[in-house]
């Protein structure tokens, strides 16, 4: 399987990269309070699509998101609510690329995670406009449902800027844009390794990195058929 370079997934622990031939002593336990958490490096162009799968919530739509580009990949598959996914269409809010981050956790011996889209806040305000386009209260109305979209109802730089703030000394004078505009992330899909199937067990940052590469390249596999697989490998 080609892969992209060792340091094609970043993750937010502000240390040092390990130099060439220096062993790195893994972290941990990551547990799903304490995850580790990653950013696909580049930004990805996701394409949505209404799926028809049996097993979702009454009123919830199942949507897959593909990466585009010339060999489309199927990245995940999550379910809203049906005005929500209208929503997502009408507002084009996947029109231009997007940043992808993710959280993993060791669960059972085997990996857990799942990843988000980070979402500009003009593109929840439009999301909030095409779900309710007659609501003209102003800004004041926009955040509780903005807050909904993010599992701690607080947008991406905020998360960041308290899990820097112990640091700031050793930002070597490096200034924060303080009129970037925020995002929000929405969890777009979950992520799991069985333990049959890892291939780094003493290592959880070396797994997640080989779990995510094998779903950028379109390697990965519905969780359901794996573990059909898998009993028919044991067979």
């Amino acid at each position: 399987m080609s892969c992209p370079p060792p340091d094609a997934f970043d993750d937010d622990t502000g240390e040092e990269p390990v130099e060439e031939g220096e062993a790195r002593e893994p972290r941990g336990p990551f547990t799903r309070e304490n995850p580790l958490t990653f950013i696909v490096p580049e930004p990805l162009l996701l394409r949505l699509e209404r799926l028809d799968r049996p097993g979702a919530a009454p009123g919830d739509q199942p949507v897959a998101f593909t990466r585009a580009g010339p060999k489309q990949v199927l990245l995940a598959v999550n379910a809203y609510p049906k005005q929500l996914v209208d929503a997502f269409l009408a507002s084009d809010a996947f029109g231009e690329p997007v940043i992808v981050v993710g959280a993993a956790w060791e669960e059972e011996g085997g990996v857990r995670g799942e990843l988000s889209a980070l979402l500009p806040e003009r593109a929840m305000q439009a999301i909030q406009d095409s779900v309710s386009p007659e609501d003209d209260e102003g800004d004041e109305d926009s955040e509780p449902w903005a807050a909904s979209v993010s599992p701690t109802g607080r947008s991406f730089e905020d998360v960041i800027e308290d899990d820097d703030d112990d640091d700031d000394e050793d930002d070597d004078g490096e200034e924060v844009d303080e009129d970037a505009e925020p995002h929000f992330p929405l969890v777009i899909g979950a992520v799991i390794r069985f333990p049959e199937n890892r291939k780094f067990p003493n290592d959880f940052e070396l797994e997640v990195d080989d779990l995510m590469r094998s779903i950028l390249e379109g390697q990965a596999m519905d969780a359901a058929e794996k573990r059909i697989d898998n009993l028919l490998g044991g067979i």
